[in-house]
């Protein structure tokens, strides 16, 4: 198959994230929406139990998983090799971004989505659904997880079941940072995450990069918990 696994991958990883995506807000998320706590408990169980059938269908193994021929390359950039495949990366999450950013600014569906944020009684008074808008937000998160499933897949070259649990804390820490709401934060504090997490574990003994990560943590928290 070639490079046409991967994007075969791409597409059916796409389109089964957003089928999860729609009916975990349908059917678990939408009787909850006033109920915070019993949010996250239903979502960390959610997780919990998609890695044991996970498991259970095709055992802890990692499984094999290779990207485009030309990612296994390496392309020199200012006097560093770089492996072709962190390219695939920063240019799927540019392009990913790009489209949010478009799609909240410039569509109606996305001040519908900003406006359900803000004020869902008031959107629902108007006529609008909003429940309809949610479930779809829901659905392109979902994408988004499965793309980067697929791409984290790449940069693994291969997917076990551990791959998600292990980059959850940072997608917290992440929101955290970036502040609730704001993708251009949240953007912004991957990168800042992402570097100061490697940088330490470069110049720094092993397990720094984790510690320096919980410190820039609790160093936004104490002077601007707003992120």
């Amino acid at each position: 198959w070639g490079d046409w696994s991967f994007i075969a991958a791409v597409l059916i990883g796409l389109a089964v994230g957003a089928v999860i995506g729609a009916a975990v807000e349908f059917v678990l998320i939408r009787p909850l929406y006033q109920r915070h706590i019993e949010q996250v408990l239903v979502t960390v169980g959610l997780g919990l139990v998609a890695v044991a059938a996970y498991q259970g269908i095709w055992g802890a193994d990692p499984i094999p998983f290779f990207g485009p021929s030309w990612t296994s390359g390496t392309t020199s950039l200012m006097g560093a090799v770089i492996p072709n495949d962190r390219w695939l990366l920063i240019g799927a999450a540019a392009v990913l971004l790009l489209a949010l950013i478009a799609l909240l600014r410039y569509t109606r569906v996305g001040l519908i989505i900003r406006a359900g944020v803000e004020n869902r009684a008031m959107v629902q008074a108007l006529g609008i659904d909003v429940r309809r808008t949610f479930t779809l937000v829901f659905a392109i998160g979902g994408a988004a997880a499965a793309l980067a499933g697929v791409l984290g897949a790449v940069y693994r070259s291969g997917v076990s079941p551990g791959d998600g649990t292990a980059m959850l804390i940072y997608a917290f820490i992440v929101v955290i940072i970036g502040g609730f709401g704001s993708i251009g934060g949240t953007a912004a504090a991957a990168v800042i995450v992402g570097l100061t997490q490697q940088l330490a574990n470069y110049y720094l003994p092993s397990g720094i990069g984790d510690i320096s990560v919980v410190q820039l943590l609790a160093l936004v928290l104490l002077l601007k918990p707003s992120g």
